[in-house]
């Protein structure tokens, strides 16, 4: 499709394309067709003779002429210019994808049912792509851009599924099964870090390790052991009483969830309108509420 979208262009018409290649001209057509079939947009404006490259044609042929390196960016800005009004792009984690967005979407829907989201997760910190409208991602030390708004300062509290409370006994982390989560993101909190602000002694009895928030998210509903929630995933889990907190004593690792916007000076209705519901919930006090704690004490 792209050999016949740029021999077409080069040679200013579809038959001196079908003799360079040595196809017939309903060939070199029916390519070009497809081609703007699958990328969703005219490449060629038909209504003058010979046919003219549109914008989104030009974009293309120019991504197509200077190396297919830059075809797939070239796609994704074309496929970008024509998303729906009505659609919104958000990126963020899995987890948070899962245990905070997902919730916060449905009662967004509820009040704009004309409005849809996509929404694209990754297991590292998500990054903007040229589809991107919106991100969440976490960060210790902030991000000190005009993009960037707050959305809640992160807390953890440990966590377990109300029934391994009876066989473990509230805050007892010496009888307790730990899960623990690999990761090397920017201002992770692991039990080593909880263990040493609670002034708390690091020796346990067993372990589990997982590879991801989710999975260890998933053996806590299991009752296999006690995990450090992270409040933004875990606490509409507790109001919903499939988890409990393990204990009363919070700690704030001393970062933070932020909405960025990819245009933020140009976004669309949608876009804007999703930001606002997600930027209006007082999150942090909503969630602190539902746990009933006190960051670094016991109440």
């Amino acid at each position: 499709m792209f050999t016949a979208f740029e021999a077409v262009v080069r040679s200013g018409s579809i038959q001196s394309a079908a003799c360079e290649l040595n196809v017939t001209q309903p060939a070199v057509s029916q390519a070009i067709r497809a081609l703007e079939e699958h990328v969703g947009v005219k490449l060629l404006d038909r209504r003058v003779r010979p046919a003219t490259l549109t914008r989104c044609g030009q974009t293309l042929f120019d991504a197509v002429s200077g190396g297919m390196d830059r075809l797939e960016h070239a796609l994704a800005e074309i496929r970008a210019s024509v998303t729906s009004e009505t659609e919104v792009n958000i990126a963020c984690t899995v987890c948070t994808g899962t245990y905070w967005l997902m919730p916060r979407l449905a009662t967004f829907y509820s009040a704009h049912p004309e409005i849809s989201a996509r929404v694209v997760t990754s297991n590292g910190v998500p990054q903007f792509a040229p589809e991107t409208d919106l991100l969440i991602r976490y960060r210790r030390d902030g991000w000190e851009d005009e993009k960037s708004d707050l959305l809640f300062r992160e807390r953890v509290i440990p966590v377990c599924q109300p029934e391994s409370m009876t066989r473990f006994g509230a805050g007892d982390f010496e009888a307790a099964t730990l899960l623990h989560v690999n990761s090397d993101a920017n201002g992770w909190a692991g039990w080593e870090e909880y263990f040493e602000a609670m002034g708390l002694p690091g020796k346990r009895r067993a372990d589990l390790i997982f590879d991801n928030y989710v999975q260890a998210t998933q053996a806590a509903l299991a009752g296999m052991g006690v995990m450090l929630g992270w409040i933004s995933n875990t606490a509409d889990l507790i109001s919903q009483g499939r988890l409990s907190a393990f204990g009363t004593r919070t700690f704030e690792p001393g970062g933070a969830y932020y909405l960025s916007r990819a245009h933020p000076n140009g976004a669309k209705k949608s876009v804007e309108l999703l930001a606002s519901h997600l930027l209006t919930e007082d999150a942090l006090s909503a969630l602190t509420e539902r746990i009933g704690t006190k960051p670094n004490s016991e109440t």
